[in-house]
């Protein structure tokens, strides 16, 4: 026991207090706890416990013991100096040739090292997790390339702000209609095939899905950050999204499936925009006033012979913002409609309109 390289402590028997008591400690248990053998011999092993040792790891070890068996144990203790350390405690019964138990020889190792260890890992382990969460929740709203930048930052939305940024509403004319007739799988079915196109098309221009409202799209472009090409990348989207429409729609046919028509409205203006929900569960939202008239120039298409409704202040920005031919290309197949009354606003707009041929 003097060379073993083990903390090893022996007690007398008597386990009711003030027992029992320190017969001897090795050259280890000195190293570990700091106290000497002149220390601790005649006092009982209760002077390594402290504050912060939970005493209810001892409530089996007289049972466990009188019936000699082996005990083991995790808990806080003390060294001499006051400082803390996880010991891992195996307690033996010694018996006599009557089968009497005389003494106790308690193991003590010091595993404070390897509970750290433990604690970084499970921290390390459960961070990763929340990044996994936090992507996955990104890889909802963004493109598989913008999902790489951001999942590096630690806010990577930013901020609740206020932000001036280009809206688009995507719809499936006639969905409430269409469901009735189908049955709910073929719902669900004709919903993921529309969302899946159409979220290809609006990755493809940096666009962020903000929302799936019913069989409606809400993408924003502007996010993360502000630019100067937002209103330009998302009429550009809109239009992509019409021949990506004409394309689905004659694969519909050849399977004998009815057209889908698909309405889309756009604005450029001020929104509200960040994570809002409660600690159970938390969502990016934008909000206001141009989320609103571009859900309601989309809904325009609907009694309009159009399908692509443009407000007049997505337009200016357009001509702000493109360049010559680009300008001109974006611009030349839209058509001034003229002012339209919007549900909620006081005060018409401007619009222009723009159909498939």
């Amino acid at each position: 026991m003097e060379a073993a390289a083990e903390s090893v402590l022996v007690t007398t028997a008597d386990l009711d207090p003030p027992g029992p008591t320190i017969l001897y400690v090795n050259p280890a248990f000195e190293k570990m706890t700091g106290w000497s053998r002149a220390d601790v011999v005649g006092k009982s092993p209760r002077i390594l416990q402290g504050p912060h040792t939970d005493r209810r790891v001892f409530a089996d070890l007289r049972q466990t013991l009188l019936a000699g068996r082996a005990w083991q144990a995790l808990a806080i203790n003390y060294r001499k100096d006051g400082s803390e350390f996880f010991m891992e405690w195996s307690i033996v019964p010694l018996k006599d040739s009557r089968g009497e138990i005389y003494q106790y020889v308690a193991v003590q190792r010091d595993v404070t090292g390897r509970i750290e260890a433990d604690r970084r890992l499970g921290e390390a382990q459960a961070a990763e997790r929340r990044a996994d969460r936090a992507r996955t929740n990104l890889a909802r709203y963004f493109s598989p390339k913008l999902v790489d930048i951001l999942a590096t930052k630690d806010q990577p939305l930013g901020p609740v702000r206020r932000q001036v940024l280009a809206v688009l509403f995507a719809d499936i004319a006639g969905f409430t209609s269409l469901a009735e007739t189908l049955p709910p799988e073929q719902v669900v079915e004709l919903l993921r095939d529309t969302h899946k196109w159409m979220e290809k098309v609006i990755f493809a221009h940096d666009g962020l899905i903000a929302g799936y409202i019913g069989d409606a799209i809400l993408a924003i472009f502007g996010v993360p950050e502000p630019g100067d090409q937002d209103a330009v990348r998302a009429l550009s989207c809109a239009y992509e999204l019409q021949i990506a429409a004409r394309r689905w729609n004659r694969k519909r046919m050849l399977r004998n499936l009815p057209a889908i028509r698909i309405g889309l409205g756009l604005h450029y203006g001020s929104a509200v925009l960040g994570d809002i929900g409660t600690e159970q569960y938390v969502e990016f939202t934008v909000i206001g006033d141009t989320v609103n008239t571009a859900s309601r120039l989309q809904q325009a298409t609907r009694t309009i012979d159009c399908d692509l409704v443009v407000s007049q202040d997505l337009v200016r920005a357009v001509m702000d913002k493109a360049q010559g031919s680009d300008q001109q290309a974006l611009l030349q197949r839209l058509r001034h409609h003229g002012d339209l009354a919007i549900r909620g606003r006081s005060q018409a707009i401007q619009i222009w309109t723009h159909k498939q041929g």
